[in-house]
């Protein structure tokens, strides 16, 4: 199948990630979505890593890599090949629902300009760790995103016009560079609409090393953005920084939900609050450098 003008152009960079990425290249290839009107643009964004020798690709989906570390830089070369008049973008850990790209395009066609797509955790067994627990109450509220102007890349869909508008991705950030784009597009009056209906699939983190990792990764991002914002202020920072958050109470309002999970799931909050704190203080005082994503 040869696609000589595809509609929409698919980007997900992939950073040593074979075996989860292959789940996505199943999911992509399973899409409602007329495969003819879309290209997939897998980015390498580990280049002396190869994929092994029985990685599928089908035919509208193509290989290249990007050296410059950071998934912004591995969206960003993608986006610089890319065909679509429209730009779907995902990662390699998730699994896109079947109507995804279906639907997004609907909203699109519909008027939307920016889609913030929903981000539905799965989890390994109905047994859920700590983590999960944490993960089930906070994680991925594309909703609130899309309320600041801004959208998560694993689900995030737009006409590709509007990167010659407000820019590429800020590829010197490790994380947070998707936010930090949607807030520039915001600022260009380009808005973007919350929409449940167009689902992708994301695994919970399970353990906390995993998490301290990405909160690790989107502190690094948010020091680099705004270095001189109130929260990155040292002393500030010290004064409020290990006061219980008021977002620890999410969990007491859900309903259904048992309340040692409510309680792990708080205390859990305030774990990362402190944890955030103190990591942002040794980012800014030089003490440590920003991860990569």
């Amino acid at each position: 199948m040869k696609i000589s003008s595809p509609r929409v152009s698919v980007i997900v960079p992939t950073y040593f990630d074979w075996a989860r990425l292959q789940l996505c290249v199943v999911a992509l290839q399973n899409q409602s979505f007329p495969q003819g009107d879309f290209e997939v643009i897998i980015v390498n964004n580990a280049p002396d890593d190869s994929p092994p020798t029985n990685f599928f690709l089908p035919e509208n989906f193509k290989l290249i890599s990007e050296d410059k570390a950071g998934s912004y830089a591995a969206r960003n070369a993608a986006l610089k090949v890319s065909q679509g008049e429209i730009v779907a973008f995902t990662d390699s850990d998730c699994i896109p629902d079947t109507f995804w790209l279906e639907l997004a395009v609907a909203r699109l066609d519909g008027g939307a300009e920016r889609v913030a797509g929903k981000i539905e955790l799965f989890f390994k067994s109905d047994k859920l760790t700590l983590v999960e627990i944490y993960e089930k109450f906070y994680a991925f509220d594309q909703k609130k995103y899309a309320q600041a102007g801004g959208s998560a890349t694993a689900n995030m869909v737009t006409w590709t016009k509007h990167f010659d508008t407000v820019g590429f991705f800020n590829d010197s950030l490790m994380s947070g560079g998707d936010n930090e784009w949607g807030h520039r597009a915001r600022d260009k009056n380009i808005p973007v609409v919350y929409a449940p209906e167009v689902v992708v699939n994301h695994p919970a983190r399970a353990d906390i090393k995993a998490m301290l990792k990405k909160r690790k990764r989107v502190l690094g991002g948010s020091v680099t953005v705004n270095r001189k914002g109130k929260n990155n202020n040292p002393l500030y920072l010290i004064a409020t920084g290990y006061f219980p958050p008021f977002r620890i109470l999410k969990p007491f309002m859900k309903k259904g939900i048992s309340l040692r999970e409510k309680c792990l799931a708080a205390l859990l909050c305030y774990y990362f609050k402190v944890f955030s704190t103190t990591y942002r203080l040794a980012l800014l005082l030089g003490l440590t450098k920003p991860e990569r994503s």
